[in-house]
């Protein structure tokens, strides 16, 4: 019976058939290939084994990263790896002062997202990005060390390098706070910045952006007191000492809400007053130089009924600082301001006071301040008054 004709009726004829045909071919798999295809399986089984054991080793690598201080150790919750992203995202972060007489961490954040930018990649770089959500610092004020909490003194950028390989290229923060804190004050101080927003980008200069400035940082936040504030800066962080120009504006602060923060460290308060303040500094060579401007708007300090119950000396004290307010204040427009003139190194600073008390003399009896940025001090104005400063003084010859 011709085979090429033979149509088998059950299935087990079928695979008799075919497998005569085959073999009839001389057609055989080789042994090679299924040594391969055993390796492959087993390839996949492993990287299958890794990926799910990939958000447990790392979380024991961060936390081991994290406590690798003496000073300051961390925690850590649920981890996620997104492989495709080239990312991995770390959940309910706290970093905290080991001696344990603070009570609040000195960093925690609900996610910190660490991934490569992919994009930098078409600018022939291989960077990358943090990204925070809902972050806090807090700074604690005390009357010995280890009751006082700043973070300084430890190498958060070798930390963070430790987290992630690659150089950080852009750093985002999403509703952020910080807070400056004082509970041993009288009375404790809490003052602080929330809703803060940040973007920084190019900090590694991925880009090669032209210019002593390619990288650049925008902030906006609010304040204690129902205040906005904005910062610009723009910076080399690749330059061998602090190279920047940054401009800050901080306006509608409600005195009233800082009388705690007034009343510990300036031992008075206010019955009313708002308050503004304009920066504008510059650092070029390790030299810096700029200007702050301060308003104090509807500023009223002493009130009888409310301060009789105090101390004599408190209201001693008041008395005089209400007094300087309202013979410095400019009266038509009942605004106390001035301008005060910042400049020197990194090495030694220096605040221009005779030139704050002028300027506030002369705020008070010629004309108030126009409360917005007089002029933004850029690193050439820096450089060009450094060389001024530096230029050899030649002699001047007597006329014959």
């Amino acid at each position: 019976m011709d085979s090429s004709v033979y149509k088998p009726a059950s299935r087990q004829q079928k695979r008799a058939f075919n497998k005569h045909r085959f073999d009839h071919a001389g057609r055989k798999w080789p042994v090679w290939f299924s040594s391969h295809v055993l390796i492959i399986f087993v390839l996949i089984f492993l990287l299958l084994i890794l990926r799910l054991a990939l958000p447990f080793l790392i979380r024991v690598y961060v936390n081991h990263q994290l406590n690798n201080n003496q000073v300051y150790g961390g925690t850590i919750g649920d981890v996620d790896v997104s492989l495709w992203r080239g990312a991995y995202t770390i959940r309910d972060v706290d970093i905290y002062k080991r001696n344990g007489s603070i009570r609040e961490p000195f960093f925690n954040a609900h996610i910190l997202d660490l991934s490569i930018e992919w994009k930098e990649l078409f600018h022939g770089a291989i960077v990358g990005a943090v990204e925070m959500d809902n972050p806090r610092l807090n700074f604690v004020s005390g009357p010995t060390a280890a009751q006082t909490q700043t973070g300084k003194d430890v190498a958060w950028d070798q930390t963070l390098s430790s987290l992630f390989p690659f150089k950080l290229n852009r750093f985002e923060i999403k509703t952020g706070e910080v807070h400056f804190q004082n509970n041993f004050s009288k009375p404790p101080v809490d003052i602080y910045l929330n809703q803060l927003t940040a973007v920084a980008t190019n900090l590694s200069n991925s880009r090669n952006l032209s210019g002593k400035l390619p990288a650049g940082l925008t902030a906006h936040c609010n304040t204690l007191g129902n205040g906005d504030m904005d910062l610009q800066l723009q910076l080399d962080p690749q330059a061998p000492m602090p190279t920047y120009q940054l401009v800050c504006q901080l306006s509608n602060v409600d005195l009233v809400s800082l009388n705690g923060f007034l009343q510990a460290y300036g031992k008075f308060d206010v019955n009313r007053g708002k308050f503004e303040l304009y920066a504008s500094v510059a650092a070029n060579d390790g030299k810096y130089e700029g200007y702050i401007k301060t308003f104090f708007d509807d500023l009223d300090v002493f009130n009888w009924q409310k301060e009789k119950s105090k101390g004599p000396l408190h209201i001693m004290w008041e008395g005089v600082v209400e007094s300087a307010a309202v013979v410095l204040k400019n009266h038509p427009k009942d605004t106390l301001a001035t301008r005060i003139a910042i400049s020197g190194t990194y090495q030694k600073s220096s605040v221009g006071i005779w030139s704050a008390v002028g300027n506030l003399l002369k705020n008070a009896f010629i004309h108030a301040l126009v409360p917005k940025i007089d002029e933004t001090v850029t690193i050439n104005k820096v450089q060009a008054d450094t060389a001024s400063e530096n230029a050899p003084v030649h002699p001047v010859k007597p006329a014959k």
